[in-house]
């Protein structure tokens, strides 16, 4: 178990940078670190040409970087690895949000290690960095009928529905996100409504 004295130093936010995907579901991601971002009244420096925008917050002993990477989702770990390359962080304290399509849309699970879950952006973070084990903000989108239709369900719009249940589960997060961002993680989810479980 990962002690809750070692509180994240780094929150990352996964989606695909081109415009005609931003409101799509595999961009749930950048709209939650997006909004963490709005809540904590800071902005994101671009640095486009190191392939990410990055931010810093301090307050109160908190010291944590806010990430997105800005290359396609499928290669996120490499502009995650080359911001961690000169940093003191070391993957136990990395929080990466991402959309799960396990999870009903808007339900939320903290997890720390495990495998992909066939997420390709947790997959190649996994290859890029040389372990498992971060933790995983999985932010639900709900599924498709049918497996073959997996693709085009991510790089889809949600329903009107889905879409009011994915911001309000958001939201939820950014409500108890002293908890992320000190690393009580069990307050963190013990806080959060409806029948989410994670650690």
């Amino acid at each position: 178990m990962i002690s809750e004295d070692n509180p994240p130093a780094l929150i990352v936010g996964l989606g695909n940078p081109d415009s005609k995907f931003l409101n799509t579901r595999h961009n749930i991601g950048f709209w939650f670190i997006d909004s963490l971002v709005d809540s904590l009244r800071i902005h994101f420096n671009d640095n486009l040409k190191k392939g990410f925008c990055d931010t810093d917050y301090q307050s109160e002993g908190i010291d944590i970087k806010l990430l997105k990477p800005m290359t396609f989702i499928n290669d996120s770990g490499t502009p995650l690895k080359n911001f961690i390359k000169n940093k003191n962080i070391i993957p136990s304290q990395i929080i990466v949000a991402y959309d799960d399509l396990d999870l009903a849309a808007g339900k939320i699970r903290l997890k720390f290690s495990g495998g992909s879950g066939g997420h390709n952006g947790i997959k190649d973070i996994i290859e890029k960095i040389g372990t498992k084990d971060f933790w995983r903000l999985k932010i639900g989108i709900g599924k498709p009928m049918h497996k073959d239709d997996v693709i085009s369900y991510v790089l889809g719009k949600p329903s009107p529905d889905d879409k009011k249940q994915i911001l309000e589960g958001i939201e939820n997060i950014i409500q108890n996100s002293q908890d992320l961002l000190d690393g009580s993680y069990t307050n963190f989810m013990n806080n959060l409504n409806g029948d989410n479980n994670g650690i």
